[in-house]
């Protein structure tokens, strides 16, 4: 389990640093083409919006790995008994949220794939696209396992 974490880990930062300096190249690119040559491009807002929801879901797995995902830190303050109780829902509701992800994905992924529509602009298979979805709720599904074994090897 140690190693494909460590692979996940990598494959998580390198993706969102790809991902990362391509919007920022993409972008650049179209902003120096519209506003230079005054001949806008219409593939980078598509291109860049498939980049940063790719990059979201790689940094919301890789924040559940480094324990810096968004909580209502208050509660843990405020009820600083119960943090192992509050811990352990956390998982759950990860979890739970990451096995429908996978399914409702994979759904809409076959229907995609049933009828092989692509995007208006780059023409990418939108089933690609949808792929996202199962595919981040498996990682985040791991991560939330692996966070629950480290919590429950810790208590």
């Amino acid at each position: 389990m140690k190693k494909i974490s460590t692979i996940l880990g990598r494959v998580e930062r390198w993706g969102i640093f790809i991902s990362f300096s391509s919007i920022l190249i993409i972008l650049t690119v179209s902003i120096l083409s519209r506003y230079l040559f005054q001949r806008p491009l219409s593939w980078p807002d598509e291109l860049t919006t498939y980049l940063f929801i790719l990059m979201t879901f790689l940094a919301a797995s890789a924040s559940v790995e480094d324990n810096s995902e968004l909580k209502v830190e208050v509660l843990y303050e405020r009820f600083s008994q119960l943090r192992l109780i509050l811990d352990i829902f956390l998982h759950l509701v990860r979890f739970s949220v990451c096995i429908f992800l996978i399914v409702i994905g994979l759904k809409f992924a076959a229907v995609e794939w049933q009828m092989a529509t692509y995007t208006p602009i780059l023409r990418i298979p939108v089933f690609l696209i949808f792929s996202m979805l199962p595919l981040w709720g498996v990682l985040m599904a791991f991560r939330s396992i692996e966070r629950f074994c480290k919590l429950w090897k810790r208590n």
